[in-house]
């Protein structure tokens, strides 16, 4: 009879989709089946370049079915640039309350003080992957390893090709990290990061996982294979478009193969599937190359319905609508997720507690600024989201300011202020923002300005950290430092290397060839412990071998200049130096004064061992 009752209550548990973890035990524990976890990022993809959005032009049918079969939230915005969207999504929080408010220099590496998405899914009991771009540091201890992904493929910085990257690296058969090791991988890369998420997906298919497929395209520079370039061309699209609506019918391709997996492994109901975009599209076809015009394209006959950008105005960086409204869609069957649009006002920091709120889980405790979208994804209704008052910045400055480019969000208001000049739009009757309404609701304004004036003075009083690489920890040794993430800089900073065309391209400034035009700035580091170590200074990353062509090199910290010679036609100089214990700035350059005073040449890579 005993036998006969354990068999029931295991029979009845399987029937209401739970596990049993061990029936020998005096108390036994019994935990959900949790869903699956699949969050598709795409990067500088416009609201409006997507077919289900209005646009005739672009080949999307897979995404655009997706949408069909998915809850829709029509009124769902990010940040206006690539890293602070990324830092919210993981953390729950404002981006300038995650302390990520740049895509250069260090303003952009999120702390580890923050208790992201891929942690807590972690200790729940999900395997986590990263596949594609990660742009929040790529040094101990802000790396995706670092921060809660046990299998990680990515490539460096915010952008194939960019400074942090692998030298060389073009988006076709690339060398990306694998878990921090250098590894080449055949193919164009929006396939890469989905063949390796779909090869993460079969091998931990038999436990709940979370895969972050966080993708660099249609990131400019604008690289596809031809195959998907070709149709564009016929259509009457200039290359540049053409290229870009290439990388997303590509990324439409991408789509199917992941849901087929998801179906052949039987895991196309018990998971979540998120598509969203980071921001809004980059690519402004009104410029010089306007693909409505006669002369380029004859689209306007074609399509004379066509508005580029679902008529928003606005585009990455903007605070209008086109820089940080973005499509959302989400997938979830045996969540009971089915075919609705809703438009109420969410975003970015509200996709955190809605996952682990729709996995059972609990909320974070500590302070967040996102709101659980389970209520609403469920019923359609929301009383947390109806008043509610969303601020969206972009800061893109060494130090965040009031007066920088800012939005409030409110119902289908929209206040803007910049530098103290003030904007008004009723969304409801202005979606596209031409008509500015300040005077006219002047109590509206006092609401949302003092909302505003509220917000920053919340955050400013917290302080905003400069975040230092740690040196010489166990996680990372030796680290290369790279220009990019000088921790200061007046002038332009190197952040696109530009090894091949399209890198002469109007949107683009490439510091290949131009290195005359940087001079050195430091890094901020920590030390963690006085000891050794072995210095290597290249003028270009250690795969170029580029000959340096000076006499010394120069690296200097804590007020001590330390020189040593360049010998031959070599690509960089090793020097043996004790570092100090704690935090420090650390400048290197080359020279032929043998003072090392004069900075002839910006190191743009250092490589610190400790020995």
């Amino acid at each position: 009879m005993a036998k006969e009752r354990l068999l029931s209550l295991v029979l009845l548990l399987a029937t209401n989709n739970l596990i049993v973890s061990d029936v020998n035990a005096s108390e036994e524990k019994i935990t959900p089946n949790k869903p699956n976890i699949i969050l598709v990022m795409t990067d500088d993809q416009g609201y409006g370049q997507i077919g289900k959005n209005d646009n005739p032009i672009i080949d999307t049918p897979n995404i655009d079915q997706l949408a069909n079969e998915s809850v829709s939230l029509t009124n769902f915005h990010v940040d206006p640039t690539c890293s602070p969207t990324r830092a919210s999504l993981l953390t729950g929080k404002n981006s300038l309350r995650a302390g990520v408010w740049h895509t250069i220099l260090t303003r952009y590496f999120l702390g580890e003080e923050h208790d992201t998405l891929a942690e807590q899914l972690k200790r729940s009991g999900y395997e986590t992957g990263i596949f594609g771009k990660w742009h929040l540091g790529d040094n101990y201890p802000f790396r995706p390893q670092d921060q809660g992904f046990d299998n990680v493929v990515i490539h460096g910085g915010g952008g194939v090709g960019q400074t942090p990257d692998y030298w060389g690296n073009t988006q076709f058969d690339d060398v990306y990290y694998d878990n921090g090791v250098q590894r080449q991988f055949p193919g164009y890369a929006t396939d890469v990061w989905f063949d390796q998420s779909i090869s993460f997906i079969n091998e931990e298919r038999e436990q709940p996982f979370f895969a972050y497929i966080s993708l660099n395209s249609p990131h400019a520079p604008y690289r596809a294979p031809e195959s998907y370039v070709e149709p564009y061309l016929k259509k009457g699209l200039n290359r540049d478009m053409a290229t870009l609506y290439g990388m997303i019918t590509n990324i439409d391709d991408n789509m199917a193969k992941l849901r087929n997996a998801l179906k052949k492994n039987g895991l196309d109901k018990n998971t979540i599937l998120v598509f969203m975009t980071d921001n809004g599209a980059s690519y402004k076809p009104t410029d010089k190359k306007n693909v409505l015009t006669k002369k380029h394209t004859g689209l306007q006959e074609k399509f004379p319905g066509w508005i580029p950008n679902a008529g928003l105005r606005g585009y990455k960086g903007s605070t209008y609508e086109g820089g940080h409204k973005v499509p959302f869609y989400i997938h979830y069957p045996d969540g009971g997720l089915i075919s609705k649009e809703y438009n109420n006002l969410s975003a970015h920091v509200d996709l955190l507690p809605t996952l682990l709120d729709l996995a059972g889980l609990p909320l974070p405790t500590e302070k967040i600024d996102g709101i659980s979208l389970k209520e609403l994804l469920m019923t359609g209704l929301s009383k947390e989201l109806d008043e509610r008052k969303l601020v969206i910045t972009n800061q893109r400055v060494d130090v965040p300011s009031i007066d920088r480019p800012t939005v409030v969000a409110h119902k289908m208001w929209r206040y803007l202020t910049f530098n103290g000049k003030e904007e008004l739009y009723n969304l409801s009757d202005d979606p596209q923002q031409q008509h500015n309404v300040i005077k006219k609701y002047p109590d509206v304004r006092k609401q949302l300005s003092n909302y505003h004036t509220t917000w920053w003075q919340e955050l400013s009083d917290k302080g905003f950290l400069n975040r230092r690489i740690v040196i010489g920890n166990e996680a990372e040794n030796p680290v290369r430092l790279n220009a990019m993430d000088w921790s200061e800089n007046q002038g332009e900073v190197p952040w696109f290397i530009g090894h091949q065309a399209p890198a002469d391209e109007r949107d683009y400034i490439h510091w290949l060839t131009r290195e005359g035009d940087f001079k050195p700035h430091p890094w901020y580091i920590d030390v963690e412990k006085t000891a050794q170590y072995e210095a290597k200074v290249f003028y270009h990353d250690a795969p170029a071998a580029t000959p340096v062509q000076n006499k010394y090199c120069v690296i200097e910290t804590n007020n001590q200049r330390h020189i040593e010679r360049v010998w031959g036609r070599a690509s960089h100089c090793v020097m043996n130096l004790e570092l100090q214990s704690g935090e420090q700035a650390v400048t290197a350059w080359f020279t032929d004064d043998e003072t090392g005073e004069r900075q002839d040449k910006a190191a743009f890579y250092l490589y610190l061992d400790r020995q």
